[in-house]
């Protein structure tokens, strides 16, 4: 098998630690990657120093990436700027170009310089990461400029590795929910404690373990519910994550409305967890309701909410008693029932192990080897 040195622009988000560490075979990966935490001082300054540099100077994110390998793979959106090398790019969603900029992308120049971009000839291939992503992309750049690129998109999902060890058995006659996130309000976090709250009038063996930021007046509330402990915002190594918030757990619960993509349900699903979450964005391609986990019908996702940052703002502060009421509805149909939990636990697994799947790390990476040596003809 011939040898192909590609070089990828990570961030440090955790989607690329998977990537990094398990590439496809007979690829070497020449790694552009900011050595930080991805929840650290330096990444989430580093976030926001860009953003007010794109209110001012909305430009799309763009690079010309210098390099003797042979293909150079783009993520996050960064086009490349008069490369003479072939690269692909993948997408999370819409306006990744501009960061998260939907006003900025409405702009025909800003599409412009995009457009020139992804119609050059060594663009070879425009990969979003969900057929949401790819719904998100075409409102952005308009169903006419879409159709001019239309040959080069395939969507690949994001993918992750069965992790090796399997749930702890725990006795004590416990119900351990784990929510991981960190935006407070954008994954739901107001709404979930609410649920919380009653469910706890309803049952006397619950456990909310809370990994996340948490804003003071909540936390306040949140340390006198019966059974709620409070994990921390600091990083946890892979293995002390998995240990503490998923094979110690019984539901992983993220009522989300933020997520482009979620890469938690993976690590939930590769834990042997069954989900309770939201209708938002990608994640009923992940969690398929009734399958792996249980959905929150809602509208309240924030690609509904594009061109009206301020109204998602307002809403997701506010709870909603729509998805409180269905939240405790979901989550004591898995907490009465332990078979359906074991059920959609091993689903989710299924799902990440099963080779034919696309969120397996095998599946994911031979479809990726062939489209560099597809790139590269």
């Amino acid at each position: 098998m011939k040898k192909i040195k590609a070089y990828l622009l990570a961030s440090p988000h955790p989607q690329f630690d998977e990537v990094i560490r398990d590439p496809p075979e007979g690829v070497e990966y020449k790694i552009m990657r900011t050595k930080a935490r991805y929840h650290g001082w330096y990444t989430e300054n580093r976030i926001k120093l860009h953003k007010k540099i794109m209110n001012v100077l909305p430009l799309p994110r763009m690079a010309h990436t210098v390099t003797d390998a042979d293909i150079i793979h783009s993520t996050r959106g960064i086009i490349q700027i008069n490369q003479k090398k072939p690269w692909i790019i993948d997408l999370e969603c819409g306006h990744i170009f501009t960061s998260f900029n939907w006003k900025a992308i409405q702009n025909p120049l800003i599409r412009k310089i995009i457009m020139s971009a992804l119609t050059s000839k060594n663009c070879k291939r425009i990969l979003p990461q969900s057929e949401a992503a790819n719904k998100s992309f075409i409102k952005a750049i308009g169903k006419e400029n879409y159709n001019k690129i239309k040959d080069k998109i395939e969507i690949l999902y994001l993918a992750l590795r069965p992790y090796p060890k399997k749930k702890i058995d725990r006795k004590d006659g416990k119900i351990v929910l784990s929510f991981v996130g960190k935006s407070f309000f954008g994954k739901g976090g107001p709404n979930l404690l609410k649920a919380y709250e009653i469910l706890t009038k309803k049952y006397d063996n619950l456990v909310l373990r809370y990994k996340g930021i948490m804003p003071t007046k909540y936390f306040e509330y949140a340390k006198n519910l019966s059974g709620f402990e409070f994990v921390g915002k600091e990083h946890l190594s892979r293995e002390k994550l998995f240990e503490k918030m998923y094979l110690s757990a019984d539901i992983y619960v993220m009522p989300t409305s933020k997520d482009n993509y979620g890469v938690v349900f993976l690590e939930a699903m590769s834990a042997g967890l069954p989900i309770v979450s939201t209708t938002s964005m990608t994640v009923p391609e992940i969690v398929q309701d009734g399958r792996n986990g249980l959905l929150v019908k809602t509208n309240l996702s924030h690609e509904n909410y594009y061109d009206r940052v301020g109204d998602y703002i307002r809403d997701t502060r506010k709870i909603n008693k729509n998805i409180v009421n269905q939240l405790v509805e979901k989550l004591s149909i898995l907490i009465e029932d332990k078979k359906l939990r074991e059920k959609m636990g091993k689903e989710g697994r299924k799902m990440i192990e099963d080779e034919n799947s696309h969120f397996n790390t095998l599946y994911r990476n031979k479809r990726l080897r062939e489209i560099y040596e597809e790139s590269l003809e």
